[in-house]
């Protein structure tokens, strides 16, 4: 079993090699486990139209969504104060989806690709991890702290929101490409 926040999961060993190499690499006893082939964990349903849905080791969502032109948003008042502009990495989405408009992501019912059916459910609440340069592991200055001044969420407690939380509605197990056509209908 695995503890991710309130959940324990099934999880798969993936061998003592991984588990070495990790050990080695991060400096600490580890173990590199993956999803339990048996294992099930659902979202909870109180943002999904009270219908729980499949997701396995993310934070609480399968999919997160973030426009580009959103970080450019970011990356503009970010390099207006004298900072560095951040790398999409920093905010680990699954999907970043450009043409929309900044922070449209906010307003979308469904992203069309191919078969596939997206939905955004929940603005992503974010913690200090952005600040964390994903390929040293050295951190930098929070963008929470410039996001705060526009992107609070009364509905969440005005926490601090970038991209969006996302479920599948159809097409699960559809395969997804750099530059494939994405179709947004907005809920309005």
């Amino acid at each position: 079993e695995v503890g991710l926040w309130d959940d324990r999961v099934l999880a798969d060993d993936c061998g003592e090699a991984a588990a070495a190499w990790f050990s080695c690499v991060l400096g600490a006893r580890c173990r590199l486990m993956r999803f339990g082939a048996a294992a099930v964990r659902a979202t909870g349903g109180s943002w999904t139209g009270g219908v729980p849905q499949p997701t396995r080791f993310a934070d609480g969502y399968p999919l997160l969504v973030i426009g580009a032109a959103s970080l450019e948003d970011l990356n503009d008042k970010l390099r207006s104060c004298g900072r560095p502009a951040l790398p999409m990495d920093r905010f680990r989405p699954n999907l970043v989806i450009e043409g929309l408009s900044a922070f449209e992501e906010d307003y979308v019912d469904t992203f069309a690709l191919g078969a596939a059916r997206i939905k955004p459910v929940k603005p992503c609440p974010r913690c200090p991890i952005p600040r964390i340069d994903q390929a040293t592991g050295v951190p930098g200055l929070d963008p929470l702290d410039i996001l705060q001044a526009y992107r609070r969420k009364p509905q969440l407690d005005d926490a601090v929101c970038f991209g969006m939380n996302c479920i599948a509605q159809a097409g699960a197990g559809e395969r997804l490409f750099v530059g494939q056509d994405v179709v947004a209908t907005l809920a309005f």
